[in-house]
């Protein structure tokens, strides 16, 4: 039986060089296994962290790619949209006016038409209407030579003296020569060249005198003489409505 006494007799012994080695090599080991440890868990930390970064990348990388062939659809869409059709612009019609012509006033006169040219004088030119018909005499005898009274009605008269001649030269000189009895120019008339036309075809020239009170047409058609006077404001159209 060991009592207090034997206790405080036999004090516990002090460890052994061999002991305390070992129990520092255990605490080593513990310890290296310990970091060991610790190492495992951060490095496992840190794969799960670029893992988690890796998988947080790819998930930014495939949103941008969705955002990209959402855009490049649309776009791909509009692009391939039919244009609308452009309305080409519209040119109004054009609207020419025209007065009507003016009808012939009163009946012509009987006058002869044995010969090809009497046949070929009009009876009616616009308002005014054949009154006369008379052969002529004029120098360097023609082969015929007339005069035509054309009125209006209304106290207008335009007189025309036709002389056909054997040449178109002699032609040209007899529309240049005033009857005796012919009116003369009102001042300050002026004078206007036309071309005397048989469908398309030119065949002569006009000189038209207006302006006065008197005006003055003379043109040529072959070897046809024309020259023809009356109202100044009325000449031209006459002129131009006369059909040879």
């Amino acid at each position: 039986m060991t009592t207090h006494d034997d206790a405080h007799a036999n004090p516990p012994e002090e460890p052994t060089a061999d002991a305390a080695a070992d129990e520092t090599a255990a605490a080593a080991v513990g310890a290296s296994a310990g970091a060991a440890a610790d190492g495992t868990a951060a490095r496992e930390g840190s794969a799960h962290a670029q893992s988690s970064g890796s998988k947080g990348r790819a998930l930014w990388i495939a949103a941008g790619a969705a955002v990209l062939v959402v855009a490049a659809t649309v776009v791909a869409i509009v692009l391939n949209q039919p244009e609308e059709p452009v309305a080409a612009p519209t040119t109004p019609p054009a609207v020419t006016i025209t007065n009507p012509l003016p009808t012939p006033v009163g009946t012509p006169a009987e006058r002869e038409t044995k010969r090809p040219l009497e046949k070929a004088f009009p009876d009616a030119v616009l308002q005014w209407t054949v009154a006369t018909q008379e052969r002529t005499k004029v120098a360097k005898k023609p082969l015929e030579s007339y005069r035509l009274t054309y009125t209006d009605g209304a106290g207008g008269t335009v007189t025309v003296d036709v002389v056909q001649t054997r040449t178109v030269e002699a032609a040209v000189k007899a529309s240049t020569q005033a009857a005796d009895d012919e009116t003369p120019l009102s001042a300050g008339s002026t004078v206007a060249e036309l071309p005397v036309l048989v469908g398309t075809t030119e065949v002569g020239t006009a000189s038209i005198a207006t302006g006065g009170e008197v005006g003055l047409a003379y043109w040529t058609n072959g070897t046809t003489s024309f020259r023809a006077t009356g109202p100044g404001a009325a000449i031209e159209s006459f002129f131009l409505a006369f059909p040879m």
